[in-house]
């Protein structure tokens, strides 16, 4: 059972991120957007993408997960994904409406789980056994993860040569 405190500051991190996002994208340029300082991660564009297309990901999963006995949820290569999903020509700004639009109808979802449902478990087939609330909290730290990249990569690109 989630303690209702826990859940409430969840709830607020999962409500939240879509606004950070938002906030720190709001004056890239193309140039900052396919920025790419790491070869083995994602550009903004492409990270804002990704986030914007696990959401209906996460959303199904977890109510696979409370409508199913142990359900399996099979792993997705995310960079198969983002290749199949041209995540490089996206539109980051639709990108970005997309993600807190997508995570609304997880909150709406969110909100109608009884104490019990937070505990229902699936098996992930990378990750082993996880419960709907452990899933909300992969979320969160998923988001924590790009929205730190989205402040580092423009850092990095202002120190750049060519900068601005």
């Amino acid at each position: 059972m989630l303690p209702p405190k826990v859940e409430s500051y969840l709830v607020i991190a999962l409500t939240g991120a879509p606004d950070l996002a938002d906030y720190l994208l709001s004056d890239v340029s193309a140039a900052v957007a396919d920025f790419r300082p790491d070869p083995e991660r994602f550009t903004i564009r492409e990270a804002i993408s990704h986030v914007a297309d696990w959401e209906p990901i996460w959303l199904g999963r977890m109510k696979e997960t409370v409508e199913k006995d142990h359900p399996t949820l099979v792993g997705i290569d995310e960079g198969e994904a983002a290749v199949l999903g041209n995540y490089g020509e996206r539109d980051w700004w639709e990108q970005t409406r997309l993600y807190a639009e997508r995570r609304a109808e997880m909150l709406t979802f969110l909100k109608t789980l009884s104490p019990a449902d937070w505990d229902r478990t699936a098996t992930h087939t990378e990750i082993g056994p996880i419960t709907v609330y452990e899933q909300a909290v992969l979320v969160t730290v998923h988001d924590s993860y790009h929205l730190q990249q989205f402040a580092q990569w423009q850092r990095l690109f202002a120190t750049a040569d060519g900068g601005v």
